[in-house]
């Protein structure tokens, strides 16, 4: 007898995030693909994955809802809801005591504030330059000759005090070259590179209200990212279980919700 399933599908610039729930709201089945240049095959593909993972087949999906940069892109989709929903959505069933929720993606950082009854209050977006976003670290990364991964290990070695001061990726860039040559530690560059992020997140919070939940692809594979805005905004941020998925996840439980 086959199961009822819903799926959300957060069709992000950097990647695609798929999660499946059963009848009774359990997280069954996920996975993230490249979004490439084809937001619907990506999806399709995060789609297949997540549904061998559950042990179902699409027949079984009887709501879908897809959020993120391409959600109007994903043709398994009924309905299509701002990731500024799904996000909150999600992080709230993790963590139903989160008042701020900061989600720093590949392309874009925000910032949701709610209610204390989960409404939305307000939110910030910085989508317009690459600052204080995972671009910003991987253009940085790139520079420097390491990996993203590379870049989180070096920084968490790190035991100085040194930020990053440039927000624009091209200034930035000359900045930490500038620090590389006057001999400074390389762990404390890396470091203060993730306090440049944290710093710029800080300054786009216009409450501080509540407990802060984090989400999104940065958070999830970043521990100095966690370190540097629990120093910033000193208050330790909720990390959720699955914070690449948080937007996904939202989908799926709007999508169960639906009648």
């Amino acid at each position: 007898m086959s199961v009822p399933l819903h799926v959300g599908i957060d069709a992000g610039s950097s990647a695609t995030k798929c999660v499946i729930l059963d009848g009774e709201g359990a997280l069954i089945g996920h996975h993230v693909a490249p979004s490439g240049f084809d937001f619907g095959e990506s999806a399709e593909a995060a789609l297949t994955r997540s549904l061998q993972e559950a042990e179902g087949k699409i027949e079984d999906v009887v709501s879908c809802v897809s959020t993120g940069y391409g959600r109007e892109s994903v043709p398994q989709a009924g309905r299509h809801v701002t990731e500024i929903t799904c996000h909150a959505r999600g992080a709230r069933e993790w963590y139903p005591q989160v008042r701020s929720i900061i989600d720093i993606g590949g392309q874009d950082t925000k910032v949701i504030h709610l209610h204390a009854d989960g409404r939305m209050a307000d939110y910030r977006m910085n989508a317009k330059c690459a600052a204080g976003t995972g671009t910003f670290l991987e253009s940085i990364a790139l520079k420097l000759g390491v990996t993203l991964s590379d870049l989180d290990e070096l920084a968490m070695k790190s035991s100085g005090d040194t930020l990053v001061n440039s927000f624009c990726t091209v200034f930035a860039g000359t900045e930490v070259l500038e620090r590389v040559k006057a001999g400074e530690a390389k762990e404390n560059i890396c470091l203060g590179l993730f306090r440049s992020i944290a710093t710029r997140v800080s300054e786009m919070m216009s409450s501080r209200n509540g407990a802060v939940g984090v989400t999104g692809g940065v958070v999830a594979h970043c521990r100095a990212m966690i370190r540097s805005l629990n120093e910033v905004l000193e208050t330790e941020v909720l990390l959720p279980p699955m914070p690449q998925h948080a937007g996904a996840y939202g989908a799926a439980l709007l999508a169960r919700e639906q009648k």
